[in-house]
């Protein structure tokens, strides 16, 4: 590694050399190439170049349309292209040291995101934590998840994600981390990814702990069959006929972005918008349902910090006009979907721990804990079983725009960086003071995590782990502190295996 006379970093990777620049005191490397993507081919090994290849510009995102939550995040716009396979680094020193490692998967229902844009820059972790930090790009939508015999595979996403953990065990070192020594972060669909990449075979001994943000356990994953409806659907969409599958390779993108939203639309149901291209249960890449392989120990040797936000389904809800509209008979179904004909108790239950009896309220709560909270308890109570305990955290902070505690609303805290985030709708009127403690709070335990195992640190109340007997939870609110059994699940009624 040599420094020039203009500040800027030149480093060797396996493939070639890579010029970065320093940006607030961080060695920064942006859009390098971790493999090359084509359409339905999975992902294939990047080239050798000769020179010096410029790494002070970000690459382009996967080709998606707008976000479904935008509404509470926000927007960006970034250049697209099919070729997207490229992750940023951010490094206090590109030097022999062998410092923790944080890659951050993003979320976006498999269908938006990027690790590239402002919200997830790891300059503070870098800065702050002394931390080699990188976020990767995946293939989205039908380019990443379209599992059509003939067609593509399907979860080339995924592949992609093992590609750049591949990446970073191989390269990593030449940054300043520990290949030994990677956490891997991701919130909603990239918390999904984590639990999925912990059965998965060609991610294993890539990671070494990971930290789960809301992770959607009650909707991982579609079977073979269904994915397989759901490409032929496509083919409906587009008004080809199933012989003409092939042309699927050659469609214009803008074509097949404007597909996709028309077809999620079609299976659009009442409390439900599952994205119409997700993982799949292929037996090859994800070999079988994942959370059964949790609980009976797989990656049991991973340290895992997990958590949700009170009101996840808030974001999703709270703008829904047809939840608003809904009749009782309406919500009765969506709790009998989850509970069978014995809902009853359940409804009265969470109606009665709600000052807001709203279809948004009950179905929001509901959901919250199908979608998100139970399944993320029960994977710690698995850890423990394991004699690996997991950390348990839950966000309660509330959205001063009357977002609630809604999903993604944890993500700023976590970066610590809320000038990324302006004109943010669920920021919007929130006490600066109050946001910058308890960020402060929680980017250190983060940064702890990513170095110990353990998210304790000094400014923060001592953080036990989570076990059946106390279900000992922090609470990150105004107020902060660990509580027992947040979720009261040791008083309220049994939910049923799934």
């Amino acid at each position: 590694m040599t420094i020039t006379a203009t500040d800027e970093l030149v480093i060797r990777t396996t493939a070639g050399d890579l010029r970065g620049a320093r940006e607030n005191g961080v060695a920064v490397f942006r859009g390098v190439p971790y493999a090359t993507a084509a359409r339905f081919v999975p992902p294939q090994p990047v080239s050798a170049w000769q020179g010096v290849r410029d790494a002070r510009r970000d690459g382009p995102i996967a080709p998606q349309g707008r976000s479904r939550l935008a509404h509470v995040m926000g927007d960006f716009e970034r250049p697209q292209a099919e070729d997207c396979l490229t992750l940023n680094i951010w490094t206090p020193a590109a030097d022999t040291k062998k410092r923790p490692v944080l890659v951050w998967i993003h979320g976006g229902a498999f269908s938006s995101g990027s690790g590239s844009i402002p919200w997830y820059s790891g300059e503070r972790f870098a800065a702050n934590g002394d931390i080699v930090f990188v976020s990767i790009n995946y293939r989205l939508g039908a380019l990443g998840f379209l599992c059509l015999p003939g067609v593509s595979p399907g979860n080339l996403g995924l592949r992609d994600q093992v590609a750049a953990l591949h990446f970073v065990r191989d390269n990593i070192a030449a940054f300043g981390g520990d290949p030994s020594n990677v956490t891997v972060v991701g919130q909603s669909a990239g918390a999904s990814s984590i639990a999925m990449l912990m059965t998965m075979p060609s991610a294993r001994g890539l990671f070494r702990r990971a930290i789960m943000q809301s992770t959607p356990f009650g909707r991982l994953t579609r079977v073979l069959d269904d994915s397989h409806r759901i490409g032929r659907r496509l083919l409906e969409v587009l008004e080809f006929k199933p012989d003409e599958a092939d042309k699927l390779k050659t469609v214009p993108v803008a074509a097949l972005l404007a597909a996709q939203g028309k077809l999620a639309g079609l299976e659009k149901k009442f409390a439900d918008a599952l994205a119409p291209f997700w993982p799949t249960i292929d037996g090859d890449v994800l070999p079988g349902p994942v959370p059964p392989a949790l609980k009976a120990g797989a990656a049991a040797d991973i340290d895992i910090m997990i958590g949700t936000t009170r009101e996840e389904m808030a974001a999703f809800y709270g703008i829904d006009k047809e939840i608003d509209a809904a009749d009782q008979a309406q919500v009765a179904g969506v709790f009998a979907k989850v509970f069978g004909p014995g809902y009853q108790p359940y409804y009265d239950e969470i109606r009665s721990m709600r000052a807001s009896h709203t279809n948004a309220a009950l179905v929001g709560d509901l959901m919250t804990d199908a979608m998100f909270r139970i399944g993320s308890l029960r994977l710690a109570e698995w850890r423990e079983q394991q004699g690996h305990p997991a950390y348990v955290y839950q966000f309660d902070w509330q959205s001063p725009a009357g977002l609630e505690s809604a999903h993604c609303l944890e993500i700023p805290f976590v970066f610590n960086n809320f000038e990324n985030w302006p004109g943010s709708p669920m920021l919007k009127g929130a006490n600066p003071s109050e946001t910058a403690g308890l960020a402060d709070a929680m980017h250190k335990a983060w940064i702890a995590f990513a170095h110990t195992g353990k998210p304790d640190h000094s400014g923060l109340p001592a953080w036990p782990v989570y076990r059946r007997a106390d279900r000992m939870t922090m609470r990150f609110d105004s107020v902060i502190g660990p509580v027992r059994d947040l979720a009261g699940i040791s008083w309220r009624k049994p939910w049923p295996e799934s």
